[in-house]
């Protein structure tokens, strides 16, 4: 097996085990199986899983011959974000759910916990204006185009299917998940596997 093929393999183990670990836990939390700061520690703990995603897909680039400083860069933002923002939603929510702070300090809260949020973003516009090889910059702008198409797909057909009450109203803060999901169908739409 060569190097290029060992890292695709590595990087799909290690996608499946981040998704698998995050949903399971999250399953887990949300039936009750594993109530409480239990099953909070492992819906957070399934989050250090992307630490390898990232580093497989940086090692499957290297393998590939594209190795960008910027990229590396963005990456290590989006983990810093993440984790930030992991630790504050879990953190606000359980101090709303068991202090009952009054609206201002949850207003102050909401605010805390979105900020990760907003650094994800800036990471997003810094990778483009970062990245200096054209092609690369390029193709970062597609998966950007083909996520936000498909956030705004998914939130239109979802709009009018709870409009016709066919379906059940969803937070908007699951909005930026489903927009990673549309980086990650980008990246599969596009033709060349370089990068």
């Amino acid at each position: 097996m060569n190097d290029i093929q060992a890292s695709k393999t590595n990087t799909a183990f290690w996608v499946v085990a981040y998704v698998i670990a995050c949903f399971g836990s999250a399953a887990l939390l949300k039936t009750g199986t594993l109530p409480g700061w239990p099953g909070l520690a492992l819906f957070a703990a399934s989050f250090l899983l992307l630490l390898p995603v990232v580093r497989s897909f940086e090692r499957l680039q290297q393998a590939r011959g594209v190795n960008s400083a910027a990229i590396r860069t963005y990456n290590r933002r989006m983990i810093r974000a993440s984790f930030t923002y992991v630790v504050l939603l879990l953190g606000g929510v359980s101090a709303a759910a068991h202090f009952a702070p009054p609206a201002s300090m949850r207003v102050l809260l909401a605010i805390l916990v979105s900020l990760p949020v907003l650094f994800m973003i800036r990471a997003m516009a810094l990778l483009i204006k970062e990245e200096h090889d054209e092609y690369l910059r390029m193709r970062v702008i597609e998966q950007n185009m083909i996520a936000t198409g498909f956030v705004l797909a998914v939130a239109t057909i979802y709009g009018f299917l709870t409009a016709f009450d066919l379906a059940p109203k969803v937070d908007s803060i699951l909005i930026v998940p489903v927009w990673g999901v549309g980086l990650g169908i980008g990246r599969l739409f596009q033709r060349d596997a370089s990068c």
